[in-house]
């Protein structure tokens, strides 16, 4: 029976060499796209409609964050504070903040690989493929949630291994914390994921269990606090109000208007089932509802007069019912989301630097770089192709960006085949020593299968910019893989050699 104690003397010196080596790795990474010419692009905000409009994050902060319903908080928070306390210099702050998250995410792998594979060495070579990447530096210079997520997710396993090594309640706290932190950030980590994270280490862990729940039960009421907002003001248990809006790219949009006409003049979908928002965005935000005197509820447009506020109060009713179409055409036209789905997942399978949303020069500057990643680490060029994108079918001239890697996709369920044994010593096992390293693969593969399902099930655009959360975290785990594989394949030959050289001394006896 395992004690409940922290253990004692577990915690290693600081590897100063180690970590300064990752250090310089990361600086001459970024002389070198610097070089190329990558340049930290702000201009997502206030274009992208996950921003609150800027006036109002510079006059109305909290009130708007309040009243906003379309997606967590932390992004437009932190933004409105680089707003407030730098003005027009604020787009520096946010380049300092995200290098700093780029140095701190290659610390986090060298410190995951160096305790997963047991190797030093390893875990330097895996933080410089990570840090030239040209997909790590690229979302590290583009100003959306999408690295800070990848950062979150890799800090989290980091401060797992610390608390199921040593025991110590402050490193569940931070763990748990910096989960919650990730659900604030992105609406694409629900709720259900965060319970299931903390269920699982709780049978993992079931001497601890009162120390996980008693850590876990702040992060998860912050969560909670959010959406019962969202529940009180809009009538919805939910971080964001976007969930139909994205069903509808892999379901409705599937199919030609055609074959859904016929449905919406039976009233079985309804009119929006004819609706893009993407050609007729206009269409979202009609209605004759009365004011409600909140700007960030009320104004259909943002001040620049181009972009549309997609916290308006009617995108709420509308969700609902894209929600309510979108699930209704894939009952009716199963064949066409199974279309969706392999399209999805060609698109989750293509390299994670093909961003259509990236500048254009940030993108050309990382041709180079890519010409050398895409073969080597997918098995692809660096030119991709194009594949007719979803728009009431697939005849329209509309097109997306796809790079399918078959092998990825091989690499990917192996290391997670792999995973999926390693985790098992977590419950099968007792030896102590083995249980971090078990735990923290679990969390692994099971952050890497979350991420895959949602993110192949239930949009269809930008999947591959979903894979990019668990890029890093898919890179300790492939390394620990392969340097495993190693060293049972060295074994198997010392062992062959020296019972050859035993069956040589006993002829010659």
């Amino acid at each position: 029976m395992t004690s409940s104690r922290p253990l004692q003397g577990l915690e290693r010196p600081v590897d100063w060499v180690g970590y300064g080596s990752v250090t310089l790795l990361f600086a001459a990474a970024r002389l070198l796209y610097a070089y190329l010419g990558v340049h930290f692009d702000v201009t997502t905000f206030p274009q992208f409609m996950q921003f609150i409009d800027q006036k109002l994050l510079s006059t109305r902060l909290l009130e708007s964050l309040w009243y906003y319903h379309a997606n967590p908080p932390l992004l437009n928070l932190f933004t409105g504070v680089g707003i407030k306390l730098f003005g027009p210099h604020a787009g520096a702050f946010f380049a300092v903040c995200f290098h700093a998250l780029g140095l701190g995410l290659a610390w986090c792998v060298y410190f995951l690989t160096a305790r997963l594979s047991g190797s030093k060495l390893t875990a330097i070579i895996t933080s410089a493929l990570l840090v030239f990447s040209p997909s790590f530096v690229l979302y590290e210079n583009w100003f959306m949630y999408s690295f800070p997520t990848a950062v979150l997710l890799t800090l989290a396993a980091a401060l797992l291994h610390r608390y199921v090594r040593s025991g110590a309640t402050r490193w569940a706290v931070a763990f748990f914390a910096v989960l919650a932190t990730l659900l604030l950030l992105r609406s694409f980590y629900h709720l259900v994921w965060l319970l299931a994270v903390a269920l699982l280490l709780v049978a993992a862990q079931w001497q601890r269990r009162k120390q996980i729940l008693i850590a876990a039960a702040v992060p998860i009421l912050a969560v909670v606090l959010w959406s019962g907002k969202n529940l009180y003001l809009f009538g919805e248990f939910s971080s964001s109000s976007w969930f139909g809006l994205g069903l509808s790219n892999i379901t409705t949009q599937m199919v030609t208007r055609e074959e859904l006409r016929p449905l919406v003049e039976r009233g079985e979908l309804s009119q929006f089932a004819l609706v893009s928002r993407y050609k007729q965005p206009w269409r979202l935000f009609a209605g004759d509802v009365p004011p409600t005197g909140i700007p960030v509820l009320d104004e259909p447009l943002k001040s620049s007069g181009r972009e549309f506020n997609f916290n308006h109060r009617q995108i709420i009713p509308v969700d609902r019912i894209y929600t309510a179409d979108g699930l209704k055409v894939i009952r009716h036209f199963p064949a066409s989301y199974v279309l969706g789905l392999v399209m999805s997942n060609r698109l989750f399978f293509s390299p994670t630097s093909m961003n259509l949303y990236f500048p254009v020069e940030n993108r050309r500057a990382a041709v180079p770089m890519e010409s050398i990643y895409n073969p080597v680490l997918y098995g692809v060029s660096a030119q991709s192709g194009m594949m007719r994108s979803p728009d009431f079918g697939l005849t329209s001239n509309a097109v997306l960006e796809v790079n399918p890697s078959l092998m990825l996709f091989v690499i990917w369920w192996l290391v997670l085949a792999y995973g999926y044994v390693q985790a098992r010593k977590a419950f099968v096992k007792r030896e102590e020593d083995d249980r971090p390293r078990a735990i923290v693969i679990g969390f692994i593969v099971f952050s890497m299968l979350y991420v895959y399902g949602i993110g192949t099930a239930f949009e269809l655009a930008e999947n591959f910019r979903y894979r990019f959360d668990v890029e890093p975290i898919s890179f300790v785990l492939t390394a620990a893989a392969v340097t495993h594989l190693l060293r049972v394949v060295l074994k198997r030959f010392a062992r062959l050699r020296a019972a050859r050289r035993s069956a040589a001394t006993a002829d010659q006896q």
